[in-house]
């Protein structure tokens, strides 16, 4: 718990809190000291780092990517289980398991599917936006952390050591094989991603904003009623955040992206790649140098087929805040169009 949570101590809450994070900081240091010759072999070299707004369509981006096995990615139980996945992983995936759906639409998820590490960033404790999850009072506040340059010193230094050990975890596991990760956090902190992985290359996917607000509301508010602790907010609560944070964010994105080379920068648009799967993973893997494409045809040729017409949900704001949108994201909106 942190101070700015403001929640109201109870003999539960403690119980909630203090109990398994006693067990946790037991189970991960017997991870690191049972795998730390595995962890000594991690390769933080030329990973994939995924960018993009939620609701951008970093995940489908993320899945599909993740089929190449020539490389590796933090799969959902790493992300949700940061203490001790490398001792439990493989007898979890061994088992198999039924999938189940994303709160926020129709995505299915499996124990060994790609998976965004910022969850498992929170559980070990990094500053991070998603403490909004448990406490939705503090999204204003928390989508402004999401750049560990934005933090005490301290909290910097301590952002960088869990994120480093974490991915050394998701290297190891993968046998050293390139990572690729994906976090619509990761935006706001590309400087710091290039200082700590130097040679990392970057996609960036967009997706047309005027159907992405809404989803983004929609998102936070089912992700809320998923996970707080606390009250959850209204709409148009969330709808003042999300308005006030998407500029923020660009801003943190460009700069960060700034003096990129052809070969560690690209952008697409999520409308492009759900037109064309196949063309526009081909012409990633021959801009950033990902290796021969042929390699990777057939696997993605068959999970496109098997996916057939999914659409991310999407519904148009408001009149009232189509207005606050066309004043507030008016250079966003230009972007995307001159993208498409």
């Amino acid at each position: 718990m942190r101070k700015n949570w403001r929640l109201r101590p109870s003999p539960m809450l403690l119980w909630q809190t203090l109990v398994p994070g006693s067990l946790f900081s037991v189970t991960e240091r017997l991870q690191a000291a049972v795998a730390s010759k595995q962890l000594e072999k991690a390769n933080y070299r030329d990973a994939v780092i995924i960018l993009g707004y939620w609701r951008s369509g970093t995940t489908l981006l993320h899945e599909l990517l993740s089929l190449d096995t020539r490389y590796t990615y933090p799969t959902t139980h790493a992300c949700m289980n940061p203490h001790h996945f490398l001792l439990t992983e493989a007898s979890v995936l061994a088992r198999g398991g039924q999938g189940m759906k994303r709160p926020m639409d129709e995505m299915e998820i499996r124990s060994g599917s790609p998976q965004e590490d910022e969850f498992a960033l929170l559980a070990l404790g990094a500053r991070s936006p998603y403490e909004a999850l448990l406490v939705p009072s503090i999204l204003h506040e928390t989508l402004k952390i999401g750049d560990p340059q934005d933090l005490s010193a301290h909290d910097e230094k301590n952002w960088e050591k869990i994120f480093m050990a974490f991915l050394g975890g998701v290297s190891a596991r993968g046998m050293g094989r390139p990572m690729i990760l994906k976090s619509p956090t990761h935006g706001y902190r590309v400087a710091t991603l290039r200082k700590l992985l130097p040679d990392a290359r970057f996609v960036l996917i967009a997706r047309d904003p005027w159907t992405s607000f809404e989803s983004v509301v929609r998102m936070w508010r089912t992700m809320f009623e998923t996970y707080a602790i606390a009250p959850v907010l209204a709409d148009d609560a969330i709808r003042e955040a999300v308005l006030a944070d998407r500029p923020r964010f660009e801003a943190k994105l460009a700069s960060g992206t700034a003096g990129l080379s052809a070969n560690r920068f690209v952008a697409i648009a999520y409308e492009s790649l759900i037109a064309d799967p196949m063309g526009v993973i081909e012409q990633l893997y021959q801009r950033l140098e990902l290796g021969d494409f042929e390699t990777v045809r057939g696997a993605l040729a068959a999970e496109t087929k098997r996916r057939g017409e999914y659409r991310a949900k999407g519904s148009l704001p408001s009149d009232r805040w189509k207005e606050r949108i066309t004043a507030e994201w008016t250079a966003l909106l230009d972007q995307h169009a001159a993208l498409r």
